[in-house]
């Protein structure tokens, strides 16, 4: 083969999706916001998103609004990560307003955190999800609500509330199921809203969850896994070797490995500059 040859294959590889054959997780929506007013003095709405389908979202945000001895404040935050078939999700809101004059001052707060994963099943698999969930509201003109639910987006399982809350604080939840082959949305919701307008005493609400989604689902391969074992040791040197030097001869040999995994280094090409990343891994278990 040409070199020319060569780099449009290693192009060709890198470039094609790999997925697995039973999950695919395809977008999500993660957010945070916060608002809060105290007579004509406002503070928000602050909101913070997160756009990426994978990875870790963990962030925090505050408001406060006073005037003279009427206001609130709020928080929100959401610690969220997502990998191959493991969701985990904390999400926690707390809001409070004081010093309201019997509808003639405005003390309001708000505070949400949102969590929604869509992911795709071509086959039947078996899920869990396990944690806690809690909402507390205090005093008339408090709001405090927490969901969990997983909806049927074209799915063979119909939708179904996994947890939901509103004044009750501190449930846990264990949930065991199956989902059929189709497309879901695993959604988690918290909130908090007072309005101490009309009251002349102080008014809080909070509410929070702490849970984890595991599908029953195949993990991918750790880079500089070249021969499909699972772990990253000596015993993958030779199928490494051949990876960077003939990637024809690694696909033959190894049909059902990723090429992929050689690029250890993690800078989207397949050379020697790898295999110094990989020979720590493999020699010295020290993996990206």
């Amino acid at each position: 083969m040409t070199r020319l040859g060569t780099m449009v294959t290693v192009l060709a590889l890198l470039t094609t999706r790999l997925v697995s054959a039973d999950v695919i997780e395809t977008s999500s929506s993660r957010f945070i916001v916060v608002m809060n007013q105290g007579g004509d003095v406002i503070d928000g709405p602050t909101q913070v998103d997160f756009a990426s389908t994978q990875g870790l979202f963990d962030e925090v945000v505050q408001s406060s609004a006073w005037n003279e001895f009427h206001g609130g404040s709020s928080e929100a935050l959401q610690d969220s990560d997502v990998t191959h078939g493991v969701y985990r999700v904390h999400l926690e809101v707390g809001t409070d307003a004081d010093g309201g004059t019997m509808g003639t001052d405005i003390a309001t707060g708000y505070a949400e955190s949102s969590f929604e994963l869509l992911f795709t099943l071509t086959e039947a698999t078996d899920f869990n999800i396990a944690g806690t969930y809690n909402s507390f509201g205090e005093i008339n003109g408090a709001v405090s609500e927490v969901e969990i639910r997983i909806d049927s987006l074209g799915g063979g399982t119909p939708s179904q509330v996994i947890a939901y809350a509103t004044d009750n604080c501190c449930p846990s939840t264990n949930v065991d199921g199956t989902l059929l082959p189709g497309a879901y949305a695993l959604r988690a919701h918290v909130l908090a809203i007072v309005d101490q307008s009309f009251m002349t005493s102080y008014t809080t609400s909070t509410s929070g969850t702490n849970f984890t989604m595991t599908l029953d689902v195949p993990q991918p391969n750790p880079l500089g896994d070249m021969n499909c074992s699972g772990v990253v040791n000596v015993d993958d040197v030779a199928a490494f070797v051949q990876a960077v030097l003939d990637p024809s001869g690694y696909e033959n040999t190894h049909p059902n490995c990723d090429r992929n995994l050689a690029d250890v280094n993690g800078d989207n090409l397949i050379d020697g500059a790898d295999v110094s990343a990989f020979s720590r891994c493999a020699l010295l278990a020290e993996c990206p």
